[in-house]
């Protein structure tokens, strides 16, 4: 994967700040197959036309990452990635596994992918994080093609991924039809509905 720094300025003088933008490293019918034509095309502007110090307007989306399950605090968290959804996740796990930042005392890390080269997007930053926090995240990554083969004909996938809690709030993130199925193996195993949240 590539990753491309600009700044972002508000169109009324707000205030400007760094951006890291992470886009996958294949070519244009690669990209498409993997995040979708209109993201495709995105990605060809930032290589080809964006430069270096050129401001970008950011219009964020609306909050996507609210739980809705009965037991409070959160405590656990169960994050399941494939592709570029491991992205917002690293953020998240740099955000929650601090000492004191959050009510989450585990956090365990699925991200599966169908090709080896898949993983150098962050490797290296889920690394430094382990080795930050090893007693408080435990992090799996795991060489299938799920979105041919079922979940739980994984043993890896098995072991990873741990029975619901009183307290567990999983995230899903990546392609979509990654995250169906996904949400869909966490239901079979015991995760209530408004327990888990899918990124888009």
């Amino acid at each position: 994967g590539g990753g491309r720094r600009g700044t972002s300025g508000g169109r009324r003088g707000g205030s400007k700040g760094v951006v890291r933008i992470v886009v996958p490293n294949r070519d244009a019918e690669g990209n498409a197959a993997l995040v979708g034509l209109g993201s495709s095309k995105f990605i060809e502007v930032l290589r080809n036309e964006l430069r270096p110090g050129d401001e970008v307007a950011i219009k964020p989306g609306k909050s996507t990452l609210t739980y809705r399950g009965e037991h409070v605090p959160v405590t656990d968290m169960v994050y399941l990635a494939s592709g570029l959804g491991i992205v917002p996740i690293v953020d998240q796990i740099k955000a929650i596994t601090p000492k004191g930042s959050s009510s989450v005392k585990a956090t365990s890390v699925v991200w599966i992918n169908e090709n080896r080269s898949d993983f150098d997007l962050a490797m290296d930053e889920l690394e430094r994080e382990y080795m930050k926090y090893s007693t408080k995240l435990a992090v799996s990554c795991i060489l299938d093609d799920v979105e041919k083969n079922p979940m739980e004909a994984n043993t890896e996938v098995e072991e990873a991924v741990p029975y619901f809690n009183a307290g567990t709030m999983a995230v899903i993130s990546g392609p979509k039809r990654f995250t169906e199925k996904a949400k869909a193996y966490l239901m079979r195993k015991g995760y209530p509905e408004n327990c888990i949240c899918i990124l888009p």
